[in-house]
């Protein structure tokens, strides 16, 4: 497909949701190193210098889809903690972990966020980008608190600072190069292996308790 340079705001936002289509579906198949701007461009039916009309960088691309990722889980959040009779640290665990579950690529994009994401970008951007965060966040407070009235909205922002970064840190022990996974297989080693769920869950649950 080619694409014209888009005029009109429906027409770029048009042209954004079909970058960020493509970036989700290279992203789902490879690793972001091996990723590049002309893939992007190509998986989305335009031009290289086309796609730089709407992004600068590769960061701001998959920094936008992360950010789409984002709303995504924090509406399965919602629905999952509205939906909780009696909620209790380990059945609020257990939904949080359920709204993670098949959300690979956003899990992924949390592992890069700091560490590759937000690199490359301009102090134009990544103000806008943490500005467009803090409504999610707002929602995401609202949404703990309704279950957790006891927390502080301090302390529910550090627990979502705390989950985040259980995911950034627990998913690349779980998924770990074909190499070791194969070596893990070992008797030897098989009782070391990280189930990452199962992990997730539990670290939540601890987090949730009260101090």
């Amino acid at each position: 497909m080619s694409w014209q340079r888009a005029r009109q705001p429906d027409q770029k936002a048009e042209r954004v949701a079909a970058i960020l289509e493509a970036a989700a579906s290279l992203f789902d198949e490879k690793e972001l190193a091996d990723i590049s701007m002309r893939d992007v461009a190509a998986t989305a039916g335009l031009g290289k210098a086309s796609l730089y009309h709407y992004f600068n960088t590769k960061e701001e691309v998959f920094i936008s889809l992360y950010r789409e990722e984002l709303h995504d889980w924090l509406l399965d959040v919602e629905s999952r903690l509205k939906r909780l009779r009696s909620p209790t640290p380990k059945r609020i665990a257990k939904s949080l972990t359920e709204a993670i579950r098949d959300r690979d690529r956003f899990c992924r994009l949390t592992v890069v966020l700091a560490s590759v994401l937000e690199r490359n970008l301009t102090t134009d951007f990544l103000r806008e980008f943490k500005r467009s965060l803090l409504p999610s966040l707002e929602r995401c407070v609202a949404a703990i608190q309704s279950v957790q009235p006891n927390m502080s909205a301090a302390a529910v922002q550090e627990f979502i600072i705390q989950h985040h970064a259980v995911i950034a840190g627990l998913w690349p022990l779980a998924h770990s190069s074909e190499e070791v996974s194969t070596l893990m297989q070992e008797d030897e080693f098989r009782g070391h292996q990280v189930n990452f769920y199962r992990t997730f869950e539990s670290t939540i649950r601890q987090l949730m308790q009260p101090q």
